[in-house]
């Protein structure tokens, strides 16, 4: 998807180069439950919700205004199968097991939200992160490296976007952006 389909506030986003990417890593395409934790926009999960209509998706953010992007979104797109928490990560609540789950922020509880991700997921279950902090992919990669994961990859992208300047053109960058995938 695009991302002018989304209506877009104050909260960032996640491109869509790097979308594509984190949705093809969490193999949706077989699963039944999804889970993004940390959604900001829900653009993942929002895109995720489109392209799969019998998916379950779930998100969990933190950020009144965030969740409110999120709900305005779910009406524009009309998603009957998406459900968004106002609440910090890890929760309390039995939200059941997950095929997937995306950490999109983790609030800086990165490593609790890490093991909590673990918990939900269900065996052979894809965990996908992304950051565009160093120090928190850093962190991210030690623990899961220590971890009962399996099949870890770590992947950095660099995308730009064609901008006009007077009557010239240049790439304007986003983000590097650090790509992690593994499965329980």
């Amino acid at each position: 998807m695009k991302d002018s389909c989304f209506i877009r506030g104050k909260v960032p986003m996640t491109k869509a180069p790097i979308r594509a990417v984190a949705l093809d890593l969490l193999e949706l395409h077989q699963a039944q439950r999804f889970l993004d934790i940390g959604a900001g926009t829900g653009s993942i999960s929002l895109q995720a919700a489109q392209e799969y209509p019998d998916l379950a998706v779930y998100a969990i953010e933190h950020k009144e205004a965030a969740v409110d992007l999120i709900k305005e979104n779910r009406a524009h797109f009309g998603l009957k199968n998406y459900q968004v928490f106002l609440a910090e990560a890890p929760m309390n609540e039995d939200l059941g097991h997950f095929d997937a789950i995306f950490i999109g922020g983790s609030g800086g509880k990165l490593v609790e939200i890490i093991d909590w991700a673990h918990e939900l997921l269900k065996p052979g279950g894809r965990l996908v992160l992304t950051f565009i902090l160093m120090e928190n992919a850093n962190k991210a990669i030690t623990h899961l490296e220590g971890g009962p994961w399996q099949d870890l990859e770590v992947q950095t992208l660099q995308a730009a976007t064609r901008k006009t300047m007077g009557p010239g053109h240049y790439f304007k960058p986003f983000n590097p952006t650090t790509i992690i995938s593994c499965k329980k």
